[in-house]
Order: C-alpha cells, then structure tokens, then sequence
C-alpha cells in the first residue's frame, strides 16, 4: 500500500523534527537548546501516527500516550521562551508544576483505560462519546490558549527591558515571530477540531489536513533556515543588569536635585564626540561604565531628560550618523547596507523601520531626495 499525501508530508514533517531536535541536542550545551529539541522530538513523535498508522498498528497504551504526549508541548515552548530569554534561567522544582497538565490527562485515563484489558481499551477507544474525551478536547485547547498568553506577556516584559537597558531588540523578533505562528496554528488546528465535530465531508477534511500539514512543514523549514543562516541569534539578558520599567517609575517620582539639564547636555556631548552608538552590542551597562556613573542613574536620566527608552535613545544617534553617511556616500562609495553595519545596527529590517519611523523614508529614499535636492542647489547657485 503506498503512502498517502498526507502521509508524505507527514514523513517529512517528522524527518525535519527529529533533524532539529538533534542538531539543537549537540549545537551547544544551552537549556534553551535542550528544552526546544525535547520538544521537537515530542512534535515529531505525536504526528507520526499519519504516516506509520497507513502500515502497523501499535498497542492501544502506545497510541494512546503518543497522543497525550503533546500535553507537555505547551509547557516545553513556555519555558524554551523563559530560557531563551534569560541566561541565569536555570529548570528549579517548581517548574515540575508546568508538567501537571500531562499528569493530569494521564491519571484521568488510568482508571477506565491504562487499568483496563486489552478488549475494554478497544471498546472504549471505539466510543467518541467517552467522559474522559470531552474533558481532554476541552483541556487541551484551553491549556495551550493559556500557555500562549503567558509566552505574549512574557514577551511583553522582555521587550520593555530590551528597550531600558540595551540598544538592540537581539532575539525579541524571531521569539516573537516564533510565538505568532505558534498561534496561527494553534488557531488553525482548532478550526480542525470543530469541523471534525461539525462536518462530515470527507474531501474538506482531507483538505484541511494537508494545509494544517503544510502549514506545519513550512513552519518547521523556516526554524531550520533561520538556524542555518542567523547561527549567533540567541543571546540572553544577564539579570544583574536590568532596570525594569516599574522600578523606574518609582524612581522617576521621587524630587530630584540634580541638574538634568547640564547632565543631558554633558551626555549629549558625550554621544556625538566619542560615538559609543557605533557599538553594536551597547548596552545601558557598557555606556554608564563609559560615563563613570551607575546603571540607574544613567537610565533615569535618559527617561527623564530625554523622555526615551535606551533602544530609542541610542538608535536615534545612528539613525543621526546613517544620514550622515547617506549624504556622503557618493563621495566615499558606502552601500546603504555597509552604512547600516557602520552606525551599529545588526539587523536590515530593524535600520529600514528605524530609520523610516525618525524620518518618515527609507535610506534610499533619503539618499535619494538629499541629492536630488543638493543639485537643485548646485544649479541655482551656478
């Protein structure tokens, strides 16, 4: 008997989990790492069952927990995403308490099922209408919903450190991106399960199966490119460093004698003369050791007296120098890409949004208009 369409994708799909699980496994001896392969190597057994299912079949005890094996996903994702963040993130007891959903689920099929003979497991497994089915349809979806709202609040906070304390946004896009897909297809799966409730057409059904499938293979191809081609992409906060928003609040209300205004100035001086903003791996930390003086401090001038972030602070002093360089780039043969690299940034998309939120066009516009305006001048003075 060959294999099936979705059956194909399905082998590829598993094919390209295992392959990640086992390079991110042996890349580097990180937690994040470790905690995402378990989870793709989870991902690659659960969907399994559409490929092999055509040609065996396995005891119902193993079908049965290939499928409530997926209950650890969630939790996996979340603390992959806490990891990744952190680099003092370290897997403590009470995170045993992510994995309660699994035993859960489990310990509700002991009695009727997992105790049960083989003949009782096949009767029950044959009836939809089961207690223990509904309860898990309904838990499950829910548990992951959750699990998804904390990984965006978690993100949420990440981003507003990013922004107090360095001068890139480092890996907050592709955890980001990575989070917003993760909830497309959560979305998509959950259409699937209500037209299996609803719906009895077969070629929809199969349809929908392949996009959901395809969808996943994309998915999955984009992780592996991303890995191949950004291999540095993950870097962590070190928490000894960070200033959180709601301490500066505090801080920001309390009377201050200090001059901001000289302080800023001085600052200011400081940035245009010595260009520490050409670093691209600035951060709040480096710049207060530059200017002799604390973290805090430094932070809560730039929020008072320049009423930024840190990430807006600095960036506006390359997106300063970027023009710069654009105005004379004819002369000294820089490509809007070497400008990019030479005022401190890392990221093509993360200059071009910069550039265009300071400006309101992108560097080839401004490079453009600025010349075009130049021998506008050139002409009426000649």
């Amino acid at each position: 008997m060959s294999p099936s369409i979705t059956g194909i994708i399905t082998l590829f799909l598993a094919f390209l989990s295992v392959l990640l699980s086992v390079f991110l496994f042996t890349v580097k001896n990180r937690l994040s790492n470790r905690l995402l392969s378990i989870y793709f190597l989870i991902f690659a057994i659960h969907i399994s069952v559409f490929f092999y299912a055509e040609f065996i079949t396995l005891p119902l005890v193993i079908e049965c927990l290939r499928d409530q094996i997926m209950f650890l996903s969630s939790p996996l994702l979340y603390l992959y995403l806490v990891s990744s963040i952190y680099a003092n993130f370290k897997l403590q007891p009470k995170h045993l308490l992510h994995f309660i959903p699994f035993l859960a689920i489990v310990l509700l099929y002991f009695p009727r099922f997992y105790l049960a003979g083989e003949n009782e497991r096949l009767i029950f497994m044959q009836n939809s209408e089961q207690l223990e089915f509904s309860i898990s349809s309904i838990f499950g979806p829910c548990k992951a919903l959750f699990y998804l709202i904390l990984m965006f609040v978690e993100l949420s906070k990440y981003k507003n450190i990013l922004e107090s304390n360095y001068s890139d946004k480092m890996n907050f896009k592709w955890l980001y991106q990575l989070t917003v897909l993760l909830t497309i297809i959560f979305f998509i799966s959950q259409f699937k399960q209500l037209y299996l409730f609803f719906g009895d057409d077969e070629r929809i059904l199969n349809i929908i199966y392949i996009s959901l499938t395809l969808l996943l293979l994309s998915f999955l191809t984009w992780i592996v490119f991303k890995s191949l081609y950004q291999p540095n992409l993950f870097r962590q906060l070190d928490d000894k460093y960070l200033i959180s928003d709601s301490f500066l609040s505090k801080e920001m209300r309390k009377p201050s004698s200090t001059p901001y205004s000289e302080l800023s100035k001085k600052l200011d001086e400081f940035m245009l003369s010595e260009e520490p903003f050409l670093d691209s791996s600035l951060t709040l930390n480096s710049l207060a050791e530059k200017r002799e003086t604390s973290a805090r401090e430094l932070s809560i001038l730039i929020n008072q007296a320049f009423n930024k972030h840190f990430f807006d602070f600095v960036n506006e002093y390359r997106i300063r120098k970027a023009k710069q360089l654009l105005e004379n780039s004819n002369q000294n043969k820089l490509t809007v890409q070497q400008i990019m690299y030479d005022v401190g940034f890392n990221s093509k998309s993360s200059f071009y949004a910069e550039f265009k939120k300071q400006t309101s066009q992108t560097p080839s516009q401004y490079k453009k208009s600025y010349l075009s305006g130049f021998e506008m001048s050139y002409h009426l003075c000649s």
